[in-house]
């Protein structure tokens, strides 16, 4: 299946805890990027502070690089990147960066799979996006 048809299939599916925006990173990472993510296990009562301690407290986050950005500015982060999302300060939310779509897709709760700008994404509340390239 090409780049295309497999994001198309993948927009609007619905978010459970074992299709979290982990689960939807590591699975466009693997299928699109060829690259390895280890398994999280989402708790069906997975709060906020769980997802918060969860992504910082990740080895995962080693092997990853952040990449300079400032909103209005011109996003460099490869094609591929994950995207932590923090309403405040502490990422919450994780997304892929595609570069040539121009946009972060995730996984919701409300709305499920969605492909969104960066722009649309702060406009929701997710105020700070950080884009991280492997290492």
């Amino acid at each position: 299946m090409d780049r295309t048809a497999y994001l198309t299939n993948l927009i609007g599916r619905p978010w459970s805890t074992d299709q979290s925006c982990w689960h939807l990173a590591r699975d466009v990472q693997q299928e699109v990027f060829g690259r390895d993510l280890p398994m999280v296990e989402v708790p069906p009562d997975a709060s906020w502070r769980w997802m918060i301690d969860t992504i910082a407290g990740h080895r995962e986050h080693q092997q990853w690089r952040e990449v300079a950005y400032a909103p209005g500015r011109i996003i460099t982060a490869p094609d591929g990147a994950l995207v932590l999302m923090a309403r405040v300060t502490q990422s919450a939310h994780i997304g892929v960066w595609l570069a040539s779509e121009a946009a972060i897709l995730h996984a919701d709760p409300v709305a499920g799979v969605a492909l969104e700008p960066p722009v649309k994404l702060r406009a929701r509340g997710w105020s700070r996006l950080r884009f991280h390239e492997p290492v």
